[in-house]
């Protein structure tokens, strides 16, 4: 069996154990998939990387910009 079908058997794994309300297993099933995203698709690491990078500069800005009308208040 390959990655990519770990990968899958994990999602709705996950998927199951969260509709079931069990949150414990539904998180560690859920960081299981993750794992298992990234080993099978080595690109993901610097997309997500960049992307958080780049959704914290946002985040960043946006702050200083709400501050600065406080200020000019």
């Amino acid at each position: 069996m390959n990655l990519a079908a770990f990968v899958v058997i994990a999602f709705l794994v996950t998927l199951l154990l969260a509709k079931s309300s069990k949150a414990g297993p539904a998180a560690l099933s859920g960081i299981v998939t993750v794992c298992l995203l990234f080993a099978a698709f080595p690109a993901l690491g610097p997309a997500v990387t960049s992307g958080t990078a780049e959704f914290a500069r946002e985040l960043g800005s946006a702050a200083d910009r709400a501050a600065n009308v406080q200020e000019a208040r």
